[in-house]
């Protein structure tokens, strides 16, 4: 069918025929070919742009069939790597709210342990893939939480689902440890979750000799104890003692063999000496019933030493001393670096330091802590020996 339309032209009457395509839709009033043109080229809409010639069916803006396929499919893309929820794909094509299927799995686990020190990474993912939707991921540990996160979920390049990352921290702490994801209901996609299986922590035995880092986390928790340790990621001589010293507070047998029970109490930040004079500020305390010394200020234990007292046909005095004297080096019996508190009683290094009193009195210490324990004690401080 074709319509004749008359324009004036310079005064002259002309007579256009015009297809009935032409004419808007629904019927619409016509635009002038003279005027449609004209709106292109200052900027107008142009199809794929914001939808507007196609407003009548569409709706309001974002639903409609132009902006489902042009007008805001240059943001989704972007939406999906963090817009605001409700723009994502299933809305411009419709604005239904899509299923979300949540799944988890975790990564660094062996037969449903993790070792200690290491970290666990949980994935999980959203099928299918609804851009500008968050999802809260955390690790708890008997109702503690440890880590948690809120990501938007990213889309898998070239799946039809999104995925969201969480990876802890090196873990140490003992207990039961669990992986939960959810996701809150939005305009564009239902809510869900999901939860791990619970895990625990496996603690190694260490021996002298050993290294790796196991072993750089059981000397920071020793460290932590204050038990005196300089070693680092290597078990060494200064391990074994800080190890028997912790033997001795805990009433084990003595030796220096770390068990995993040890690793364990040290994470849960068990097994420390604790002061018989925490109110005393700086001073030094000897319970000759564990045969240990601690260096102590501000309440609180800083230091804790293996050492050996008196035996039993010469024990040490009991009571409460002040420091008067200090010795540096090696005197004629066999004494190092000496700091005496009681008439001829000392600490003092020596080459001879067993798990039980053997001295004549004196408090003995190991010779590699000698220097340590000399030039921490100020004359004038305290020294409790019970």
């Amino acid at each position: 069918m074709k319509l004749r339309s008359s324009v004036v032209v310079g005064g002259i009457a002309a007579a256009l025929v015009l297809p009935a395509a032409a004419l808007a839709q629904d019927g619409a009033p016509a635009q002038s070919p003279a005027v449609a043109p004209t709106a292109a080229a200052d900027g107008g809409p142009r199809p794929g742009g914001q939808g507007q010639s196609q407003g009548g069916p569409g709706g309001q803006a974002g639903h409609g069939q132009d902006q489902g396929q042009g007008g805001q499919a240059g943001q989704d893309e972007d939406q999906g790597q963090g817009g605001e929820a409700g723009q994502g794909q299933d809305q411009g094509q419709g604005g239904g709210q899509a299923p979300a299927e949540i799944k988890l799995k975790l990564k660094g686990l062996r037969n449903g342990e993790l070792k200690v020190g290491d970290r666990v990474t949980a994935i999980g993912t959203v099928t299918p893939f609804v851009g500008g939707q968050r999802v809260e991921i955390k690790l708890g540990n008997r109702g503690h939480t440890v880590a948690s996160k809120t990501p938007f979920v990213r889309r898998v390049k070239g799946k039809d689902f999104g995925r969201v990352k969480l990876r802890s921290k090196p873990l140490s702490k003992p207990g039961k440890y669990r992986v939960r994801v959810r996701k809150a209901p939005t305009g564009g996609q239902a809510g869900g979750s999901d939860k791990s299986r619970q895990f625990k922590l496996k603690y190694p035995d260490l021996d002298p000799g050993d290294s790796g880092p196991a072993v750089e986390l059981f000397n920071q928790l020793l460290r932590k104890r204050a038990y005196f340790d300089t070693d680092k990621g290597n078990y060494g001589s200064h391990t074994e003692r800080a190890v028997m010293a912790f033997r001795k507070v805990n009433g084990m047998a003595r030796n220096f063999q770390a068990t995993p029970e040890i690793f364990k109490l040290l994470a849960q930040g068990r097994g420390g000496f604790k002061l018989r004079y925490p109110n005393e500020g700086r001073h030094v305390e000897v319970d000759i019933g564990h045969q240990v010394m601690a260096l102590a200020d501000g309440g609180k234990p800083k230091y804790v030493f293996m050492v050996a007292t008196g035996a039993a046909a010469t024990p040490s005095d009991t009571g409460g001393f002040t420091f008067y004297r200090k010795d540096p080096g090696f005197n004629s019996i066999g004494m190092y670096y000496s700091v005496y508190y009681n008439r001829g009683e000392a600490t003092h290094g020596y080459h001879s330091v067993p798990p039980y009193p053997a001295s004549h009195g004196c408090i003995r210490n190991p010779i590699p802590d000698s220097v340590f324990i000399y030039n921490w004690i100020d004359l004038g401080d305290k020294m409790f020996v019970y």
